[in-house]
């Protein structure tokens, strides 16, 4: 099995790592800590892991468009290996969802199949190594249309802020 190569990009959300196969992105994340990013990629691929010489550049150069409002979908392949299969027909659901629109967790449990399922999405959504390249922050609570988000409330505002400021565009 070929390397999964890794490096730091430095985005307006700050230090990210992401991690690479050849079939595609195989995670993205905020930093937090470089064990805590490779030991689920070990655990997924089992192969080995080596610092990107050229730090997944195509991917830098779309999320920092993304992140400035001038890119609408960070269209990178992701690599699915050793996610569950639910768990990834989520995610590919997640980027179905328009740029600027939202969807309730009971709107993407009925899009994959499985009506009634909106915590398993929202347990999905919660494990995804992916954000934003999954807009994770596109997937609501129908309660309040906000609702659940693994990470810092602030960011899901400001992204779902970004998307509506510039879907005119």
């Amino acid at each position: 099995m070929p390397p999964i190569a890794f490096a730091q990009l430095e985005t307006t959300l700050g230090p990210m790592l992401a991690a690479r196969s050849a079939l595609g992105v195989a995670a993205l994340s905020t930093d937090l800590g470089l064990d805590a990013f490779l030991d689920p990629l070990r655990r997924r691929f089992g192969g080995p892991l080596e610092p990107d010489p050229d730090p997944l550049a195509t991917l830098g150069r779309e999320l920092g468009e993304y992140l400035a409002g001038h890119r609408r979908r960070i269209d990178v392949e992701l690599d699915l290996t050793g996610l569950a299969a639910f768990d990834g027909k989520v995610y590919l659901a997640a980027r179905a969802i328009p740029y600027g629109a939202t969807a309730t967790y009971g709107e993407v449990a009925i899009r994959v199949g499985h009506p009634g399922a909106a915590r398993a999405v929202g347990n999905a959504m919660a494990r995804c190594p992916f954000f934003p390249i999954v807009p994770c922050h596109r997937i609501v609570r129908a309660a309040d249309g906000f609702g659940g988000w693994g990470g810092d409330p602030s960011v899901k505002r400001w992204l779902l802020g970004l998307e509506a400021a510039t879907s005119g565009r």
